[in-house]
């Protein structure tokens, strides 16, 4: 099966046809607006923002604005929101369409980070159907584009409720529904399960999206083979092979090439962030250098630099060693 991109479309989220196999997935600091075009420019097929807590949007203007900046080559172009109040995510999602105008919204019941969770937000949704069916609600009376959600398989082992929620999802409007293999309690340890994305495939009349320890091309192509889901959404593997969009391996991308792109990205969030593109680039600097096993203080000495210049030349010396 191919996994790149299509001339034709491969699947639709309502009305928007979709023309590729592998999507960046909403990673909170990762997918920002430098990493998401590069992705694109690669080959991932849809674009998810970062997380936009409505809880904080309205009083965090500057902070969230940029999180929603895009391109038009990003297109299709959805909006994760994160939130617990109907009311809120609603009035935030209405404002958000009438001045980013997002080709979709995605809700988030995936997100397991403690301080999400606790107060019922992100996968702690999972918990409360009632108060999902709410919020879908509420979604659903304010915005005329299609709606989508990633989620998990449920809290724990004892609350597998992927297969409840998900006829929740598709019983209120929901367009597409993006399915990690992993409970809240695993966080992003342990193997992900597909079967259960193949259960949903098999069941729901719309698309499936599978998400979990894809980290190659024969992953993404085994996964969709294993389970017959419509897309394969990869995360944290992205981040040191976004060439992944493109069907490689990073083993066959030349040092040359990484070299290249890390320039390009650095000095994309440079013109994109307000101030600390560098600290934030540090992460995705130790992702593109693994692979080549430098000494553990070579590595260091590159991601404690403060300044840009000397950053580079330390960076394009590492390069030269190879």
């Amino acid at each position: 099966m191919n996994i790149t991109r299509s001339e034709i479309p491969l699947f639709h989220i309502g009305e928007i046809p979709v023309h590729g196999r592998l999507i960046l997935a909403p990673m909170d600091g990762i997918s920002d607006p430098p990493f998401r075009l590069i992705t694109r420019r690669l080959g991932s097929a849809l674009t998810y923002s970062e997380f936009i807590n409505t809880l904080d949007y309205a009083t965090k203007k500057h902070y969230y604005q940029h999180r929603l900046e895009f391109t038009k080559e990003e297109r299709p172009f959805g909006v994760q929101l994160l939130d617990n109040d109907p009311l809120r995510m609603a009035a935030s999602a209405q404002k958000i369409a009438s001045e980013v105008k997002p080709d979709f919204f995605d809700l988030n019941l995936g997100c397991c980070v403690r301080t999400v969770t606790s107060r019922g937000a992100g996968a702690g949704l999972m918990r409360t159907p009632t108060l999902l069916k709410d919020i879908l609600k509420a979604l659903k009376e304010v915005i005329t584009i299609p709606l989508t959600a990633k989620m998990r398989l449920g809290w724990d082992e004892d609350n597998l409720n992927y297969r409840g929620i998900a006829d929740i999802l598709v019983e209120n409007g929901v367009s597409l529904l993006a399915l990690h293999g992993r409970t809240v309690r695993m966080g992003y340890f342990g193997e992900a399960r597909w079967q259960p994305i193949a259960e949903l495939k098999a069941a729901l009349p719309i698309p499936v999206i599978g998400n979990g320890d894809v980290r190659s091309p024969a992953d993404a192509q085994r996964m969709m083979a294993e389970t017959g889901c419509d897309a394969v959404m990869i995360g944290r593997g992205a981040m040191a092979n976004p060439w992944i969009f493109s069907g490689r391996d990073r083993a066959d991308v030349d040092p040359i090439e990484v070299q290249a792109l890390m320039h390009e990205q650095l000095t994309a969030m440079l013109a994109s962030y307000d101030n600390g593109a560098l600290m934030a680039f540090r992460k995705f600097a130790k992702a593109y250098l693994a692979p080549y096993a430098f000494p553990r203080e070579i590595i260091r000495n590159l991601l404690t630099r403060n300044e840009v210049d000397e950053f580079l030349n330390i960076l394009d010396q590492l390069f030269e060693s190879l």
